[in-house]
C-alpha cells in the first residue's frame, strides 16, 4: 500500500508531462496545457505532503506508534527504513528532472522565458492567497473578539437589570410588610 500511495505523486507527474508532448507541438498557447502544467504542481504538492506527513509521524514517539498500528489494518511504516527514504529522495529527484524536462519544453516552444513568468506568476499568486487568508483569519480573530465582547457587555447590562429588578421587588414587599397591606 505504500509503495502505490507513493507512486501517486510521481505517476501524476509523469502523465502530466506526457500529455504535454503530446499536444505541445499543435497547441497555439499555454492555456491548452495548463491542466497538465497544475498537475505537475499537485502532484509535487503530493510528494511533499506524504514526505511532511512521514516526519511529523515520526515525530509522536511510541504511543502514538503503537495506537495508530493496533487502530490501523495496513502499516505504513514510521519513515526510517532505508527503502521508504531511498523512494523519498529518488521520487523528489524524478520530480525534479521532470520539471526540468517541462520548463524546456515550455521555453522551446514559447519563448525563453515562458517558464520563469510561469513560475513568477505562481508565487506571486500563492503569496497573495496566503496574505488574503492571513488577513481573513484575522478578520475572522477580530470578528469572534467583538462577538465575544458584545455578548460579554450583553451579560453585564442583563445582571445589571436583573439587579435592578430584585431591588425593586424586594423594596415593593418591603414597602408591603412595613406598611400592613396599604399597597
Amino acid at each position: 500500500m505504500v509503495i502505490t500511495e507513493a507512486l501517486v505523486g510521481y505517476q501524476l507527474v509523469k502523465a502530466s508531462i506526457s500529455g504535454i508532448k503530446s499536444v505541445i507541438q499543435t497547441c497555439d498557447d499555454v492555456s491548452q496545457i495548463a491542466h497538465h502544467i497544475d498537475n505537475v504542481f499537485s502532484g509535487e504538492e503530493h510528494v511533499n505532503k506524504k514526505i511532511a506527513a512521514k516526519k511529523k509521524a515520526a515525530q509522536k514517539g511510541k504511543w502514538h506508534s503503537f495506537i495508530s498500528h493496533r487502530l490501523r489494518s495496513e502499516d505504513d511504516g514510521d519513515g526510517t527504513s532505508i527503502q521508504e527514504i531511498a523512494q523519498e529522495i529518488i521520487e523528489k529527484k524524478q520530480i525534479e528532472k521532470e520539471r526540468t524536462n517541462l520548463a524546456h519544453m515550455l521555453n522551446r516552444r514559447f519563448g525563453a522565458d515562458t517558464w520563469s513568468s510561469i513560475m513568477k506568476i505562481r508565487f506571486e499568486r500563492i503569496e497573495k492567497l496566503k496574505e488574503k487568508n492571513k488577513i481573513a483569519a484575522q478578520k475572522a480573530k477580530e470578528e469572534a473578539w467583538e462577538r465575544k465582547r458584545f455578548w460579554k457587555k450583553v451579560m453585564e447590562e442583563g445582571g445589571k437589570l436583573l439587579i435592578i429588578l430584585g431591588l425593586i421587588v424586594a423594596m415593593y414587599y418591603y414597602i408591603s410588610y412595613a406598611c400592613k397591606g396599604c399597597i
